[in-house]
């Protein structure tokens, strides 16, 4: 049976649904906006001679696990190669059967502040917050306050004056959420000192944190400090990390540790059975017998890169006021324009003329950040990475912002 009269359903929807077009999403010429790591160094002959060699290896057990679903956390052998990751890179104790595969550390994120998040519920986050998370606190409703920032992190005295302030007025925080390392989309890097009194701070007002720990495979210089979570077992830290940003962001693959309890609220939210089976036997196959190649071939890429965005930088912004945020692991730089200067406004404009950045007010929980914007080195060669900063600046300069 056909017919002509179209289906309406307007009086339908649910009341948590919002429309939500597909976004198809437009690039410029010096692409900074993207939050990709570099396409040259994703390892797609190794994904495929780890899956091969897998399937040449245990053809009949990769065809009963197959023909299954996933196991609900996700690949048992991922699970075991990630607790001897963990231990070895974080020194983190964890076993298999205490971490969650995910699709992509969004995924484990979101599964976490279902957990713990009512609506109107005060999550804290630094000053300025990767865009995705957010969007997710936005979505399920938390009322979200940024806690100041410099180049090193969350200040941990103002991290307790915001608490006590926002106490004083009714609106005591619930947890903390933080990208400890190579921090999205700021570059900085929390020192170990400030880790610890931020742990401090937390048991003292019974807060617990929420570590996205997913770009600590991704540093060129320096040393990765000890994770929240290495320093603290007593179960107040939730730590998530991610394969996506160490190999490709396409496998989607993440994982969250968390105590068994909240495990098991968490994963009253997750839909379906576990990620993709086919990814996990490539992964783990590449990862043991070349995690530390790829990283070797992998960060002093970045480090190259990194370095000609930031020589571009001091070449074109030098002496204009404005400063930036050196990195030493990640893919990000964060620029700061000197105050009054509304760089958000000009974004459109600025793309057009062959620029793309991220304004600093898609990360402001406070809807701040107008002077300042998230410039990702990364994906771009370190030849367009100069190139795209001496044109940002001649573009600043026309629509006098510089």
């Amino acid at each position: 049976m056909t017919t002509t009269q179209k289906f309406a359903y307007d009086d339908l929807y649910s009341e948590r649904s919002e429309a939500a077009p597909a976004r198809t999403v437009a690039h410029a010429k010096y692409d900074f906006a993207v939050a990709y790591p570099a396409p040259e160094t994703l390892p797609m002959y190794g994904m495929i001679d780890a899956l091969k060699a897998k399937v040449d290896s245990d053809g009949e057990q990769v065809a009963r696990e197959m023909a299954y679903y996933p196991h609900a956390l996700g690949s048992p052998e991922l699970r075991e190669y990630t607790s001897e990751k963990l231990k070895a890179d974080r020194d983190i104790d964890v076993d298999a059967d205490g971490i969650v595969l995910t699709a992509g550390s969004g995924e484990a994120n979101g599964l976490l502040i279902q957990a713990i998040t009512n609506p109107g519920d005060v999550v804290l986050t630094e000053q300025f917050v990767y865009g995705g998370t957010l969007s997710q606190l936005g979505k399920f409703k938390a009322d979200v306050v940024g806690s100041p920032v410099d180049e090193q992190g969350l200040i941990p005295g103002a991290l307790e004056d915001t608490i006590k302030r926002l106490t004083a007025d009714g609106r005591r925080p619930k947890w903390l959420y933080t990208i400890p390392e190579s921090q999205n989309p700021m570059g900085s890097t929390l020192p170990e000192a400030r880790r610890r009194e931020i742990l401090e701070i937390c048991h003292r007002y019974s807060m617990p944190i929420l570590e996205d720990d997913c770009y600590v495979d991704l540093r060129f210089e320096g040393e990765a400090q000890p994770a929240f979570r290495t320093l603290d077992d007593s179960g107040i830290v939730m730590y998530v990390a991610s394969f996506s940003k160490l190999i490709a962001p396409g496998l989607r693959m993440g994982y969250f540790v968390a105590p068994p309890e909240l495990m098991e609220r968490a994963l009253s939210f997750k839909l379906g059975s576990g990620p993709n089976q086919f990814a996990a036997y490539a992964i783990t196959g590449f990862l043991k017998e070349g995690l530390q190649r790829h990283r070797d071939t992998f960060n002093p890429v970045l480090k190259q890169k990194s370095d000609a965005m930031q020589k571009g930088l001091s070449e074109h912004f030098g002496g204009s006021g404005a400063t930036w945020s050196k990195p030493q692991g990640g893919c990000y730089a964060w620029l700061t324009m000197p105050e009054g200067a509304d760089i958000s406004a000009i974004r459109d404009e600025v793309f057009d003329g062959g620029v793309g950045y991220l304004a600093g007010t898609n990360f402001a929980p406070n809807g701040d950040g107008q002077n300042m914007a998230r410039l990702c080195f990364a994906f771009e060669t370190p030849e367009k990475n100069f190139d795209g900063i001496a044109l940002l600046a001649q573009l600043f300069r026309k629509h006098g912002v510089m």
